[in-house]
């Protein structure tokens, strides 16, 4: 879906104030004007009604303010700046810098408004845009912008075209000859290693070939020369950690089976290019995903949400809240099983929202959730993303031979996941305050822990 189709005006209006209600109306104003809707006051009172319930600040200087109309189209969009910033909020010391306002159709559906949302939040939260959008008073035409994006990487690809290229290397040709002989079914790459998509066009076999990317919008859906996309999750890992991943997000969209054999291609994204080869025999190397679950995933849980909230616990590992270690749970699915054993520590501050605003595939419930991580408890999470609770105590019957079963230096958060996964179909993820690892537990046991990884610069790791 590309956002900017909805665009009722391209140019970026430049906000006056420097108050976030003031600012919301004047971006609010600019739009209906432009659609020829005069009853303003119903829809503005709407977007502040839905500020004041959450924020929709994102992140990284953005938030997306929304409201809904009868209007012709699904949606209609404007784009607002502030190069001084907009105190946008208070409890966070938040400051917004680009506010993109969405006026919805009554009747658009919600998984097009959270795609919506996702590709607008990447979009804006991009560092490229960004420079261009507030390193300039002068006026700025997203139009203009998207289409010098574009014809950047595509010069910078002609570019590197016209001398040897690094992807050129053999470790690809390689890594298709090795699945070839040891007939592996698939080969997977790990795509942020390189900068350039032309990698792709070097991969010439019939093996099923699964891209892993942190950043899905680099790649065209339907292209051909590959069989499946998957969402990795942005934080520093290392390449074990990184195949560990790849594995058990192939697993939870069957992908890939128990008996396969898979090619992993990785390398160091700071040198940009391909330089490991790993074979992996699934059942051998990851006998304990099997043996101690019939499937890695839940069946009501949605592999997209699996990830969405693998990504947000790498998040809270690696960035803590304000500078502090933050360690918390997230239990997914099964929830009729789960709150038989839940109580709340405090006052759910997730009751009473409209499950839309609950939705943790909504970038904009993403900072609202690293608050919450700070609080004692767990987040009780639907297996379509549905946020039923935050400050939640678990208190399931705790088996001696679970705790038994956790190592040296788990304490009570990673026992009541363990704990909470024994007794019923759910699948927990912690983080460790601690430590920063983030672990997954499945049938209390440890399906899988990932090791927060210290970024030294962008793009290397300790």
């Amino acid at each position: 879906m590309a956002f900017y189709q909805y665009l009722k005006k391209t140019t970026v209006i430049d906000l006056k104030s420097n108050d976030k209600v003031d600012a919301l109306k004047e971006l609010a104003q600019s739009l209906l004007r432009v659609m020829n809707i005069r009853k303003h006051k119903p829809i503005i009172d709407e977007m502040l009604r839905r500020e004041e319930a959450a924020s929709q600040f994102i992140g990284q200087g953005v938030a997306i303010s929304h409201a809904s109309h009868t209007i012709k189209n699904d949606f209609a969009i404007i784009v607002g700046r502030s190069n001084t910033g907009i105190n946008y909020d208070a409890a966070r010391k938040a400051q917004a810098h680009i506010i993109v306002f969405v006026l919805s159709k009554l009747s658009s559906e919600e998984d097009a408004h959270l795609e919506l949302r996702s590709e607008i939040a990447s979009f804006f939260k991009s560092e490229i845009i960004q420079e261009k959008l507030l390193s300039t008073d002068q006026s700025v035409d997203i139009m203009d912008l998207v289409s010098s994006y574009e014809t950047k990487v595509n010069s910078r690809a002609s570019a590197k075209a016209s001398i040897k290229s690094k992807n050129d290397n053999p470790i690809i040709i390689y890594a298709l000859l090795l699945a070839r002989e040891i007939k592996a079914s698939t080969v997977m790459f790990f795509a942020d290693t390189v900068k350039e998509n032309d990698f792709l066009n070097k991969i010439k076999t019939k093996k099923n070939v699964i891209v892993i990317t942190e950043n899905k919008s680099r790649f065209e859906k339907d292209d051909s020369r590959f069989s499946e996309l998957i969402n990795l999750p942005s934080f520093p890992s290392s390449r074990t950690d990184q195949i560990k991943i790849g594995i058990l997000l192939a697993l939870s969209r069957s992908l890939i089976k128990r008996s396969d054999k898979v090619v992993c291609v990785s390398g160091n994204a700071s040198i940009g290019e391909f330089d490991t080869i790993v074979t992996i025999n699934v059942e051998k190397e990851y006998e304990f995903y099997f043996s101690t679950a019939r499937s890695i995933l839940p069946p009501d849980v949605q592999p997209e949400v699996l990830e969405r909230v693998l990504g947000l616990a790498s998040e809270i590992a690696v960035e803590g809240r304000e500078g502090k270690p933050t360690g918390t749970i997230f239990v997914l699915g099964d929830t009729n099983s789960v709150n038989v054993y839940v109580r709340q520590l405090i006052i759910n501050p997730f009751r009473g929202y409209s499950e839309a605003e609950r939705n943790v595939l909504d970038p904009g419930l993403d900072e609202t959730i690293k608050e919450f991580s700070s609080i004692d408890g767990a987040f009780i999470i639907t297996g379509d993303g549905i946020v039923l609770s935050a400050g939640s105590y678990l208190r399931p019957p705790m088996e001696n031979e679970v705790v038994e079963r956790l190592p040296s230096g788990f304490g009570t958060r990673h026992a009541a996941a363990a704990g909470i996964t024994a007794c019923t179909g759910a699948l927990a993820i912690t983080i460790s305050e601690s430590t920063g690892m983030v672990t997954i537990f499945k049938n209390g046991n440890i399906v899988l822990t990932l090791a927060k990884q210290v970024p030294q610069s962008k793009g290397m790791l300790r």
